[in-house]
C-alpha cells in the first residue's frame, strides 16, 4: 500500500500574527476606554453646567418676584433713643444685607412680613438667608410666631448689593453702596459668585411701588 507523504495543517496563526491581532486589540480597547472617558467628563460637565443654569434661575426669579413687590411701609423706631422720632421707611440695607416688608401669599400664611436677606456663616461655609418677621404697627401682631429662616443659596463667595438713586432738581443719579433714604430705590442691583465656580450675572429689579422722593 502507498501510504501519502505527511503534511502539516496550515489552518493555524503564525506568532507573528498573534502578537499582531493583540497589539490592534490593545489599541481598539485603549481608544474605546478612552471615549467611554470623554463621554463621562461629558456628561458631568453638562450635569454640572444645568445645575448652575438651573439654581441661577430659581434665584434670579426669587430676587425679581420678591424685590419687585416690596412695600413703602413705614416703623417706628424700635431704638429707645429715639422716641417720639417720625416714622421710619421699611427699606434699608447695606452691601451684604438688604431689610425690607413685603406679604406672604396665603398658602403660606398671608400678611405683612419684615424680611431680612443677609449672609449666615458657620465655620467657612456662607450661606444666603431670608429672615421673615410679622409686620405690626401695634402689639397685638407680636402674638403671630415668626417662620423660620429659610435658606436661599449655598456656598456663597461673596454677595453685594447696590442701590440706585435717581437724580432730583439737586443731584445726580448713582449707585450707593448703602441705603438709607425716606425713599425706595430706583433699582436694586445684586451681585452673587459661589465658591468655585464664576460669578453669576448681575440681578437688576425695579420696585414697583413708589414712595415719592
Amino acid at each position: 500500500m502507498k501510504h501519502m507523504p505527511y503534511k502539516p495543517s496550515q489552518t493555524g496563526f503564525t506568532l507573528l500574527e498573534v502578537i499582531i491581532a493583540t497589539v490592534l486589540l490593545a489599541v481598539m480597547m485603549t481608544l474605546l476606554l478612552g471615549g467611554m472617558r470623554v463621554g463621562a467628563s461629558s456628561w458631568e460637565q453638562g450635569e454640572r453646567l444645568a445645575d448652575r443654569t438651573s439654581r441661577l434661575l430659581v434665584v434670579d426669579n426669587f430676587f425679581r418676584s420678591h424685590l419687585s413687590d416690596v412695600k413703602p411701609l413705614f416703623e417706628s423706631p424700635t431704638d429707645n433713643r429715639l422716641v417720639g422720632a417720625p416714622p421710619q421707611l421699611l427699606f434699608r440695607g447695606g452691601t451684604d444685607w438688604l431689610e425690607y416688608a413685603g406679604t406672604l401669599p396665603p398658602q403660606v400664611r398671608g400678611g405683612i412680613y419684615k424680611f431680612r436677606l443677609h449672609l449666615a456663616e458657620e465655620g467657612e461655609r456662607r450661606d444666603l438667608k431670608l429672615a421673615m418677621r410679622p409686620f405690626s404697627t401695634g402689639e397685638k401682631g407680636g402674638s403671630v410666631e415668626p417662620i423660620e429662616d429659610v435658606l436661599v443659596l449655598e456656598n456663597v463667595q461673596s454677595l453685594h448689593f447696590s442701590y440706585y438713586k435717581k437724580s432730583n432738581a439737586n443731584g445726580e443719579s448713582k449707585w450707593l453702596e448703602e441705603w438709607k433714604e425716606g425713599f425706595l430705590p430706583s433699582l436694586i442691583r445684586i451681585e452673587i459668585s459661589l465658591r468655585g465656580e464664576p460669578a453669576w450675572p448681575s440681578v437688576v429689579v425695579a420696585p414697583r411701588a413708589e414712595t415719592g422722593q
